[in-house]
């Protein structure tokens, strides 16, 4: 399990970070988790400022495709929407369980925590259903630390990012095994970085 130090330093380098209480910032209609609470609290993703009527714009961590996005405590009840309930009509989506909460995504592709188990699955838009699959990460902070580390591979790479068939070079995946493996293991790190289309 990663820590909040190890989340913290992940992510710093993709934008700002600054504690934000559920008591100031969060506008959901259930209850914020205590873990997520934590998070918010203690890790802090708030990005920069944009304006007055979008506030801080979360953090964006660069990864092959598209990049991830972890928006501010404020703006997490609104990214629901196309999820727990429709983003025009507002109606509630009857195959989005109660017990999912969206943390994240790239590109529309949700990072899902259980409220249950506190996991975090991830899933992809156009496969027909949202199921309950295997957990991606064990927790929130484990993501966070995750994607904020591939984030910065990817910013350390550079332009040799790519071999010369636009894949990831090599050379690069292989670093990012080395620097995932300590927070969640080899064989997961190499999953991971497949997983991301690295």
């Amino acid at each position: 399990m990663a820590s909040t130090e190890q989340a913290r330093a992940a992510l710093a380098p993709h934008g700002t970070l600054e504690p934000q209480l559920a008591a100031d910032h969060w506008r959901g209609e259930i209850p914020l988790p205590e873990a997520v609470a934590a998070f918010y609290e203690q890790v802090g993703p708030l990005g920069n400022w944009i304006n007055e009527r979008v506030g801080h714009a979360g953090l964006t961590v660069p990864t092959a495709g598209n990049p991830f996005s972890i928006p501010p405590l404020a703006r997490l009840w609104s990214a629901q929407a196309g999820y727990r309930w429709h983003g025009i009509t507002g109606e509630r989506l009857a195959a989005w369980p109660d017990h999912w909460l969206v943390v994240a995504d790239q590109g529309a592709d949700p990072f899902i925590l259980d409220l249950n188990t506190g996991a975090i699955q991830f899933a992809r838009h156009g496969a027909g259903a949202w199921d309950d699959d295997e957990p991606l990460f064990a927790d929130i902070l484990e993501m966070a630390a995750c994607l904020g580390t591939v984030g910065r591979v990817w910013d350390e790479a550079g332009e040799d990012i790519f071999a010369d068939d636009y894949s990831v070079n090599p050379v690069h995946r292989a670093r990012l095994v080395e620097r995932l493996a300590p927070l969640i293991g080899a064989d997961r790190a190499e999953d991971l970085a497949d997983v991301f289309g690295w």
